[in-house]
């Protein structure tokens, strides 16, 4: 689902048939935008539905696999496909760009685009180990409250011993 917050269109994280739906959509308003003679600044609605879908296909295609497929074979076919169909359509986008004299624009978007992705997936290993870390020091500190408690135990079973056999 398309929604719209902090400035910015985002796609709520979907299943990839919904996701392929709504990227064919924003391929569909592209190119219609396109033959009315539309420039780039004319489809960036479009074209930011369209990249947000094209990522929602790819990333929602590995979380589940069994979910909506029978085989292995048909998961794969089934992503390949529409990956290969929105790789195509970016494609097309691009030369867009370029005949609108644009190919500079095109180079930031994706250069910028790049660094979006390293920067995320430097944010995921940090937050990974990060989290990794704190299950750590909560396991040590679980372990240290434990010893303390069979100390404690002991102790007073000791203790209680040790009375009891005074008192005979």
């Amino acid at each position: 689902m398309v929604e719209f917050a902090d400035g910015y269109w985002r796609l709520r994280m979907i299943d990839p048939i919904s996701a392929f739906a709504i990227a064919q959509g924003a391929i569909k308003g592209i190119q219609a935008a396109i033959k009315m003679g539309k420039d780039v600044q004319g489809i960036t609605h479009d074209v930011m539905k369209f990249f947000d879908a094209k990522d929602a296909v790819a990333k929602e295609a590995i979380k589940d696999p069994k979910k909506k497929y029978s085989s292995d074979t048909s998961q794969a076919m089934s992503t390949v496909m529409q990956l290969h169909e929105l790789n195509k359509a970016e494609e097309e986008l691009k030369w867009h760009f370029i005949n609108q004299g644009q190919s500079a624009l095109w180079t930031q978007i994706v250069l910028e685009r790049n660094s979006i992705v390293q920067r995320r997936k430097t944010q995921e290993i940090l937050d990974a180990k990060a989290a990794a870390n704190r299950k750590k020091e909560i396991d040590e500190v679980i372990i240290a409250v434990l010893c303390i408690l069979v100390a404690a135990a002991i102790f007073t079973l000791v203790g209680w011993g040790v009375i009891a056999l005074k008192g005979k």
